[in-house]
């Protein structure tokens, strides 16, 4: 399982660090780091400009297509530390909750397999388990129409055949579906085959963020750490 968690951190390492690589020129205006890192040490500063950051997202493709290819599973805390300078470097997570993720699953496997197991898949099922207690208190959420209000969001261009989809009842349907397997996901641990519904249905689900939204990121990383799910499960 660790091997597999290896490859799927690798697999996300690579798009989180291209994805950064493609967005560069934003690390000028508004991202310069005498703005977003106002509050760090001027000493620092120098360490986190356009070219030091560059070179970090460039390590960290790096250090993903050595964890696809095969390298030892420590060879993930390289990766860790590039994720980590990005943090700094902006502030906090670039990309939000998958960037927290995939930081998680880095350290995971550079740890003694049994304590890296126990890592990834107690924070992936925090991960679900606070997101569906947090939608509980939404009563969008509740009511089933959070889906329709977040499909007309512009920044995520969802394209207008799935928007149509997600806004009508069967859009409410899945909204409800998401909230029970959030809610629920700790019963996953009860049976393997309970394991490989609920880690199909979280494929699933953001496979379909992934489309919709566009978040692919999130679909890399959270994969990454469904193998330690798999080992505790069964």
């Amino acid at each position: 399982m660790i091997d597999w968690m290896a490859r799927l951190a690798g697999v996300a390492a690579v798009v989180a660090g291209l994805e950064l690589l493609v967005v560069r020129r934003a690390f000028t205006r508004p991202f310069h780091v005498s703005i977003v890192g106002a509050d760090l040490p001027a000493v620092m500063r120098p360490l986190f400009g356009a070219h030091a950051t560059i070179a970090i997202c460039s390590l960290l493709v790096a250090t993903g297509v050595a964890l696809l290819v095969g390298a030892p599973p420590p060879v993930a805390a390289l990766g860790a530390v590039c994720v980590l300078a990005v943090a700094v470097r902006f502030r906090g997570t670039f990309n939000g909750g998958s960037d927290s993720m995939l930081l998680y699953v880095l350290v995971a496997l550079a740890l003694p397999a049994r304590y890296g197991l126990a890592l990834a898949a107690g924070q992936l099922t925090l991960s679900y388990v606070l997101a569906g207690i947090a939608k509980l208190g939404d009563p969008a959420w509740r009511s089933g129409t959070a889906l329709a209000t977040l499909v007309d969001l512009p920044q995520y261009a969802v394209p207008r055949p799935i928007a149509r989809v997600l806004a009508s009842p069967l859009g409410r349907g899945a909204a409800f579906v998401m909230l029970a397997f959030e809610c629920t996901f700790p019963l996953a641990f009860l049976h393997p085959t309970a394991c490989w519904i609920y880690l199909g249905i979280g494929a699933a689900f953001h496979l379909a963020n992934a489309v919709a939204f566009g978040l692919n990121r999130f679909l890399w990383t959270w994969l990454a750490a469904y193998p330690a799910m798999v080992h505790w499960g069964a």
